[in-house]
């Protein structure tokens, strides 16, 4: 008999824990057992290809699987083995696939949910053959917002031990959106899913996030989301992300349909006649989503920023973006700002930044623009089509021209 194991079920997972992570044998009793089980239930098992690609050393710990339309991912790490189910005929929301949605289970069919109990079923009459078995489910549907929260810090390792709860460790986790300090228990203004700001209470989670019960509904946010005073302007919406990146879509739509008026009237909406352009990852291989909420290979459905936008991200990681040009070249942020104290020197009558620097006796010629980064923002990226080809010249009438344009 093995060492007692922790079976724990949340949505649409279910994963088999066990406090010895130094056990040889827990990956072929458990999850390579848990393997055959499937196998003999008529699933059908496989390397992921996505992990084998990308880091061939863990493909042995990640596994697929397929039954009709039922599809499964078995991972192994530590002292867990984890296997989640979604559905092939489950409504979509995420764009990479519908096994990043959330709530798997409430999107399946209701047969597809009897299949899902039905393999947890299995799973746990075969684990109870193996080992003591102590099962516990995740899942906070039909328990009230403050039975909820309960739940929580009855669960949580981080909380105190005198009051029974978490207590914010640093004044940075509870500073509000106006500055002022949260209390545990204090009303609070927040806004809801749609931005509209309405009253509620505040308890304390973790880090900088707060859960906010408003109206029978449970939030859970940041702290520079939330209001200890009434905010002005109560019926305005704080949802400029939300429709940023719905007009974004939009656009993308418009330009992918040759629809230039509309095209071009989202574009003055957006952006007024600010110089707008992409952002590309050299770690991703991609363009920035709009919000940077994610990438996109696509140069219609990629996010398109203005000067001033990239500025936090162009400071964190410098060496791994670069500003995408109407010619399809990319300046390295890192470049760019390397290149700001020589366009100083420059102007002041030193050596051109461009120009080559003595090294070791030998010429060595730096990797910068040709121009400041303030022409190259002005001149060129004015020029840049909405869906990212170079336009033919500027265009005084203010319409989209180019190649398929209007």
């Amino acid at each position: 008999m093995r060492a007692p194991l922790d079976v724990r079920i949340h949505d649409a997972s279910i994963s088999l824990w066990q406090d010895d992570a130094r056990d040889p044998s827990f990956r072929e009793e458990i999850y390579g057992g848990l393997i055959r089980l499937l196998r003999s239930h008529g699933w059908s098992i496989r390397r992921d290809p996505q992990v084998k690609r990308n880091w061939p050393r863990l493909s042995a710990d990640h596994r697929l699987g397929a039954r009709g339309t039922m599809r499964c991912a078995i991972k192994v790490s530590g002292r867990v083995v984890k296997v989640e189910f979604w559905s092939l005929t489950a409504e979509q929301h995420n764009c990479n696939g519908r096994r990043y949605d959330f709530e798997k289970l409430r999107r399946m069919h209701p047969q597809e949910q009897r299949r899902f109990a039905l393999a947890c079923r299995r799973i746990i009459s075969w684990a109870e053959a193996l080992a003591p078995l102590t099962i516990s489910r995740g899942d906070d549907r039909g328990l009230s917002p403050m039975q909820r929260i309960e739940k929580g810090y009855a669960d949580s390792w981080h909380k105190d031990k005198t009051l029974g709860r978490p207590v914010p460790r640093t004044p940075g986790n509870s500073q509000s959106a106006d500055g002022q300090t949260i209390e545990h228990g204090a009303t609070v203004w927040a806004p809801d899913f749609k931005g509209r700001i309405g009253r509620g209470v505040a308890y304390y989670n973790i880090n900088n996030m707060w859960w906010v019960v408003a109206g029978g509904q449970l939030r859970n946010l940041g702290c520079h989301e939330i209001y200890s005073s009434q905010p002005a302007g109560l019926r305005r919406k704080r949802n400029d992300r939300l429709r940023r990146t719905r007009l974004e879509g939009q656009l993308a739509k418009a330009v992918k349909a040759a629809d230039d008026l509309r095209a071009h009237l989202l574009n003055q909406i957006l952006f007024a006649d600010q110089p707008v352009h992409l952002i590309w990852s050299r770690k991703n291989n991609a363009y920035h989503a709009p919000q940077y909420a994610g990438y996109s290979s696509d140069v219609v459905t990629a996010g398109r920023y203005t000067r001033d936008q990239p500025g936090r991200e162009r400071k964190r990681v410098p060496h791994i973006l670069s500003v995408a040009l109407p010619n399809r070249s990319h300046v390295r942020f890192d470049e760019v700002a390397h290149d700001r104290p020589c366009q100083a020197r420059r102007a002041a009558g030193g050596p051109d930044a461009a120009g080559a620097s003595m090294a070791g006796g030998k010429r060595r010629v730096s990797r910068m623009v040709e121009a400041p980064p303030d022409r190259l923002y002005k001149q060129d990226i004015d020029h840049i089509r909405l869906d990212g080809r170079p336009r033919l010249g500027p265009d005084p009438t203010g319409t989209i021209t180019g190649d398929g344009g209007a």
